[in-house]
């Protein structure tokens, strides 16, 4: 009788843990997705990874209380198109409603709109603004490992630095700064982030390389330091 007691409580067990479905319930993304603004749910596409969880709405459990679902989504948003990779859509055994079911962001990345029938940036039109650049200029160079140059740096009479990436990284701007090569960082094997840079040290940098004479006052073949190149400046101001 204990025997049979303890199988009937495994296959209870295994029931409990089981998925109720077996796929991604019909119209689940529309209930939990929360679009913030204008913002719009534009795909939601049923990617697998069904399995058990013992967490909904931030609440954990002893035991599994419900199934999650993997899905790509895409959202319409100001700028463009959002997708949502690997995220996931939750919900306890045999509900769908939206307050017994959650959305769980997985990583993102901002994708072409034209498959979806969507201007080229989203909401904002055929024609990217300023604020939509300035967002996209920050989420490419954030983080980036692979620039040199930049806050602290001088390059010729500018006292900021666009960014760079240098074939030997750092190495090359250190190469730069000892006068190794020159004038310019290009010359030093690297080449110049305009994206990345910011605007004024950029302005500065272009309008010096623009000026054979004045890129000259840096050129180490000519003068090996600081005090020979601003001398040459001064009398290259004073010409004019």
């Amino acid at each position: 009788m204990k025997g049979f007691m303890l199988l009937v409580s495994a296959i209870m067990s295994l029931a409990i843990a089981a998925p109720v479905w077996a796929g991604l319930p019909k119209g689940i993304c529309e209930k939990v997705f929360q679009p913030a603004g204008k913002e719009k749910l534009l795909s939601c596409k049923y990617v697998g990874g069904d399995r058990a969880t013992r967490e909904i709405n931030g609440q954990q459990y002893l035991y599994e209380v419900g199934t999650c679902w993997d899905v790509d989504l895409v959202s319409l948003q100001k700028c463009g198109c959002r997708m949502f990779e690997k995220s996931s859509v939750c919900c306890r055994k045999g509900k769908t409603n939206a307050g017994d079911c959650e959305w769980r962001v997985g990583g993102s990345k901002m994708v072409d709109c034209k498959p979806f029938g969507q201007p080229s940036f989203g909401l904002a039109g055929d024609a990217e603004p300023e604020d939509c650049r300035a967002q996209r200029v920050q989420a490419m160079c954030w983080g980036r490992k692979d620039l040199s140059f930049g806050v602290g740096i001088t390059t010729g009479p500018c006292l900021k630095s666009p960014q760079f990436i240098c074939d030997k990284g750092d190495d090359d701007m250190m190469r730069f700064l000892n006068r190794e090569c020159g004038p310019t960082p290009e010359a030093c094997g690297c080449k110049v982030m305009e994206d990345c840079s910011d605007p004024t040290a950029l302005r500065c940098y272009k309008e010096w390389v623009a000026n054979p004479d004045a890129v000259h006052c840096y050129d180490p073949k000519f003068y090996d330091n600081g005090y020979g190149s601003s001398e040459c400046m001064k009398k290259l101001k004073a010409a004019k």
